[in-house]
């Protein structure tokens, strides 16, 4: 075969190969979620559609004709006070004199349920597909209510292993006081952020339990230990979470029933100005009546809200102690340092300030 032949053949195959590449979605892939995400990411966290309330997302690699690109889809249950319209309107300015456009934006309306969607785009390619469901909250239910302003305090323990869900709790803007572990490496930073958002700080005391199979925490303070050792880590612990109020048993159900012990932990609270806090973990605590002795204020756990991980139990648990605050006057509640637990109080407490009731620190329920 002549050489000028053999040429013209390699060029025909080459542009062959080439057209069947591209054919076969060869072509570059078109890729501006990122992009789109640095321009969007202000807009999103103003109007609280972050990762506590999103509830789906998927990423799918998608195809015009031979173009393929990335399509993010997402879902979100709207915050309590969020506005379609103002969200929309920052969105599309976010988003002027760039390549990217809002489409396809829609509403539809359910007796108990809102649903907002809109498109993306960036040219004819779909880029992100929004969806926002905003669900219309039932009244409370009515009682009879014996007291028409009752107190809550709501302690949250556990805090210091990190500074996870320190932003959704102070959103909550409600008292809410914070129960942290001792000489944990953000016990101290959390202590400081909380004082400064005028939160109400309170020693989360690792005290002896019954239960062995349950891991201790460094330094627990137990029964028989002398009272020159208990004095010396009380003291290092307390020392750990500056600012503190007050101090509450962090486990303690063999501790707090010991009277010696205890006698020897309120005493030194007492000279501090400190008050405790007995979280209950033993029927048989003898904490308010070492408390009566010494003369050290007190006070004592009501109710847990979130024994279970579970968002619709922690709402049943937050009506129940709605009743009680009602039927009482007054109530202390216990819960923990979850993402669940603060997007449940989110969502709840509001409602329960409309309803007539005083959501107030520990130290106000303390005598």
């Amino acid at each position: 075969m002549k050489p000028k032949i053999i040429l013209i053949v390699i060029a025909v195959v080459a542009v062959l190969v080439s057209c069947i590449l591209w054919l076969r979605g060869g072509a570059i892939l078109l890729d501006k979620s990122a992009d789109l995400e640095k321009r969007i990411d202000a807009v999103f966290s103003k109007y609280e559609l972050n990762d506590t309330n999103l509830t789906n997302k998927f990423i799918q690699e998608k195809k015009i004709g031979v173009r393929r690109y990335i399509h993010i889809y997402r879902e979100y249950d709207a915050p309590r006070n969020f506005v379609w319209k103002n969200f929309e309107s920052a969105l599309r300015k976010g988003l002027d004199k760039t390549a990217f456009r809002v489409t396809k934006s829609d509403q539809t309306f359910a007796k108990d349920k809102e649903t907002y969607t809109l498109t993306i785009n960036f040219g004819r390619f779909d880029i992100l597909m929004l969806k926002v469901n905003k669900t219309k909250r039932a009244a409370l239910p009515s009682m009879v209510k014996k007291f028409t302003n009752p107190k809550i305090a709501i302690v949250m323990d556990d805090f210091g292993y990190n500074k996870n869900n320190l932003d959704e709790l102070f959103s909550i803007k409600e008292p809410i006081t914070l129960s942290i572990l001792p000489d944990l490496k953000y016990s101290r930073e959390i202590a400081d952020l909380a004082r400064s958002h005028g939160y109400e700080v309170i020693l989360h005391l690792p005290l002896e339990s019954h239960r062995k199979e349950v891991k201790e925490e460094i330094d627990t303070i137990k029964t028989g230990m002398a009272a020159k050792e208990v004095l010396a880590r009380l003291a290092k612990d307390v020392e750990s979470v500056p600012g503190l109020d007050g101090v509450s048993n962090h486990m303690g159900s063999k501790a707090t029933e010991d009277k010696a012990l205890m006698t020897t932990i309120l005493t030194y609270l007492k000279k501090n100005n400190l008050y405790f806090f007995d979280s209950l973990t033993s029927e048989k605590s003898v904490c308010r009546e070492v408390a009566g002795t010494v003369g050290v204020r007190y006070a004592r756990r009501d109710m847990f809200l979130d024994n279970t991980n579970d968002a619709n139990y922690i709402e049943e648990q937050l009506l129940k102690l709605r009743k009680f605050a009602f039927r009482n006057g007054r109530v202390i509640a216990i819960c923990h340092d979850r993402k669940t637990t603060i997007a449940v109080l989110n969502k709840i407490m509001p409602d329960m300030v409309r309803d007539g009731i005083k959501f107030v620190y520990l130290s106000e329920l303390t005598k």
